[in-house]
């Protein structure tokens, strides 16, 4: 279920976005950028401010809330909280921080209403598939049993008062990679709001909220990876989005896998049967909030394309595509109003 690397290129066209509309003032703006590497990924983030001085405060008060993010979900860290909780599985309940609490409490609302198709105590699960994914093999029946025994999202106990958090069996481990990158997103963009930004592009690794419109436009251009060439990283389709104060997210599986006995096989995994998915290339997720298009992504990956697309058209501002490889050829499945978020990438120019 891990999603390593979102595979989503933003279409530049020099990050002007979409048609005008914006008020011709805005004009002013000085447009600043700055990036880093947090979270094993690259972070890049764009903001329109009053000033080049103002705005690369604002950037650096963003990345430095995304390194609280890291510190505390991160199970690559062994002090982080995450990293204490897994180590703590069996035993009785720890108290953690706002941003992990966040992150939980949000998981465990997307794994109820999936019906667990997102689930972050899968982390014996990826361990197990990464062990065996560097011999070239699938694991054996019974380690798969035995590492599907211990995800079970409905077991972890989350108590509000002290905020204290709950693995009940021992060897059960949390991980975070189909949530907190998007969080961190979240929490970057709340930042930039607290220092005045109205228009901004946070993007961690194809994460991306897109704050408000640059000058004069009415959004942001975001072009998606074509999952038919996955040795061209530059090649997206024909048809970009034009997005403002929303967040899109993307699950493939064009580089991240693994080959077994010469077949690839997506670093997604179904929680609910151990293994990985199979035939969807990628999904992309428009919502509200990058939290929610991180988590959507993967689930969506794992319910598959018209499941996916019954379920976004059931939840006002949630949009989905899904690109499936059916006897060789890719085919795109859209909710509605997908589609009309997407526009040619020379609009506006």
């Amino acid at each position: 279920m891990r999603r390593v690397v979102i595979q989503l290129a933003v279409l530049v066209a020099s990050l002007l976005g979409c048609a005008r509309s914006a008020p011709a003032g805005e004009s002013r703006l000085v447009r600043v950028f700055d990036a880093c590497t947090p979270m094993g990924t690259y972070m890049a983030v764009t903001v329109y401010a009053p000033d080049e001085p103002s705005g690369r405060q604002a950037i650096a008060a963003a990345f430095a809330r995304v390194e609280e993010v890291e510190a505390a979900t991160s199970h690559y860290r062994e002090t982080s909280e995450i990293s204490k909780l897994n180590r703590g599985a069996g035993g009785p309940a720890l108290p953690v921080g706002p941003h992990v609490w966040a992150v939980l409490r949000r998981s465990a609302e997307v794994s109820a209403e999936t019906d667990g198709a997102f689930d972050v105590t899968v982390g014996p699960l990826v361990a197990l598939w990464k062990k065996t994914w560097k011999k070239g093999k699938a694991p054996a029946d019974a380690d798969l049993a035995a590492a599907r025994a211990l995800v079970d999202f409905r077991s972890v106990a989350l108590t509000q008062e002290g905020r204290r958090v709950q693995l009940p069996k021992p060897g059960m481990q949390f991980d975070l990679g189909a949530i907190a990158k998007g969080y961190a997103v979240d929490q970057a963009v709340a930042a930039l709001r607290e220092r005045g930004i109205q228009a901004a592009l946070v993007d961690a690794g194809g994460d991306m909220y897109a704050m408000g419109a640059p000058p004069e436009r009415k959004g942001w251009f975001i072009g998606i990876r074509d999952p038919s060439q996955p040795d061209e990283k530059d090649r997206i389709l024909s048809r970009a989005l034009c997005i403002r104060d929303q967040a899109v997210a993307t699950s493939g599986d064009y580089e991240q896998f693994g080959v077994i006995e010469g077949r690839r096989y997506s670093h997604i995994l179904d929680p609910r049967t151990g293994r990985p998915v199979l035939g969807v290339a990628s999904v992309t997720v428009v919502a509200p909030d990058a939290t929610s298009a991180d988590a959507y992504a993967t689930a969506m990956s794992v319910l598959g394309p018209e499941a996916s697309v019954a379920f976004a058209e059931k939840r006002p501002g949630i949009e989905v595509m899904a690109i499936c490889e059916r006897g060789g050829q890719f085919v795109a499945t859209r909710s509605k109003g997908f589609e009309r978020l997407e526009v040619t990438p020379t609009a506006g120019r």
